[in-house]
């Protein structure tokens, strides 16, 4: 059950990835003049929203097929570390550290809402781990 929960959770949380960095790449050239106060330029962070939201996803489907049952020790704790990315990447962008003003907020609280949950399950999935 935690790992199904987990692929869903995967999905999810990629899909929130790809939307805040075309976001982020839609938002780059509409900014009402407030400066972007982060030190990394802004396709730098979408370049590593895509990256991520590709390694979410590519894990969450390893982690239902039979490598991610034999290894769900090693698939609860990438879901932790992914949980962790995602939850400061999400504060970072709802502090505005890393958008501009103008972007919609609503991807970053969910990223915050996703990683905790991915967190949780994750510690889930290394306490109970799934049968073979």
């Amino acid at each position: 059950m935690a790992s199904t929960n987990g692929f869903i959770l995967g999905l999810i949380g990629g899909l929130l990835d790809f939307a805040s960095a075309s976001l982020l790449l839609l938002g780059q050239g509409n900014s009402t003049g407030m400066m972007n106060e982060s030190l990394v330029p802004t396709y730098v962070w979408v370049a590593v929203l895509l990256v991520l939201g590709v390694v979410v996803i590519v894990t969450s489907i390893f982690s239902v097929v039979s490598i991610g049952i034999r290894f769900g020790r090693v698939f609860s704790l990438l879901m932790i570390v992914y949980g962790i990315l995602m939850m400061i990447i999400g504060a970072a962008m709802t502090t505005g550290y890393i958008m501009a003003a103008d972007v919609s907020t609503i991807y970053s609280y969910g990223m915050i809402i996703v990683g905790a949950a991915m967190v949780v399950n994750g510690i889930m999935m290394s306490r109970n781990p799934m049968p073979i």
